[in-house]
């Protein structure tokens, strides 16, 4: 395999679907945040194209941005999130691979960082029972702005002195693809078995993989 970028700097990586598996509620997320949307007088077509994060927002907005109102729904929904991510933090699973993709990028000397829209909490709790162990870690509460924004990635190649241009994100998400390329990476999709062959076709990602092991060809001869 050709590998994608030369003097890797860093790799990316989702966390949810890419290296571990939570099987969090994200219906139950959506649902929630729909409610508390509606409470503020939001309109069900209004919240229908928007992500679980977006609907949040459009409430925040709702009540005016930075007002003792908005805080206090926001504070309200992200502790509503937290508590049904950790609920399902402790089903964590690794995804085949991921623990050894890891650590042999570590023992490479590649820089890892993992870029997720989930929460800080649930998120160690997953890496914990996964034993996975990375240099960063960009969680929710981590920027202002998240995936499919480059915001969260380049926080991450920031603190990890790393070039965007040398550096790749992987992700199981069109929404990581995005983020990557915005932020001027190299990107990887990572389809899982259940998904779509064409899941991707929106986010045109430098190389599609179904197995993690695949990540390490991508760079591995750019590292030496």
């Amino acid at each position: 395999m050709k590998p994608l970028v030369c003097e890797i700097d860093s790799a990316l990586f989702d966390l949810d679907g890419t290296l571990v598996e939570t099987n969090i509620d994200f219906a139950l997320m959506r649902r929630e945040m729909i409610r508390m949307a509606a409470e503020v007088g939001l309109a069900q077509d209004d919240m229908q194209k928007l992500d679980i994060l977006g609907i949040v927002n459009a409430g925040v907005q709702s009540l005016g941005d930075g007002s003792d109102r908005a805080l206090q729904y926001r504070a309200e929904a992200m502790t509503i999130l937290e508590e049904i991510e950790l609920r399902h933090a402790h089903e964590t699973r690794e995804i085949p691979f991921a623990r050894e993709m890891i650590s042999r990028l570590n023992e490479m000397g590649v820089p890892t960082g993992i870029v997720t829209r989930n929460c800080r909490a649930a998120s160690e709790v997953s890496l914990r029972i996964a034993q996975i162990t990375t240099d960063v870690m960009i969680c929710r509460e981590d920027s202002s702005l998240h995936k499919p924004h480059p915001e969260p990635v380049l926080i991450a190649l920031s603190r990890l002195n790393a070039r965007p241009a040398n550096s790749v994100m992987v992700g199981d998400h069109t929404m990581d693809v995005l983020s990557g390329k915005a932020a001027g990476t190299k990107t990887i999709g990572f389809r899982r078995p259940h998904q779509p062959e064409n899941m991707f076709d929106g986010a045109s990602p430098d190389l599609i993989i179904s197995d993690l092991r695949e990540v390490l060809g991508a760079i591995i001869g750019c590292a030496g």
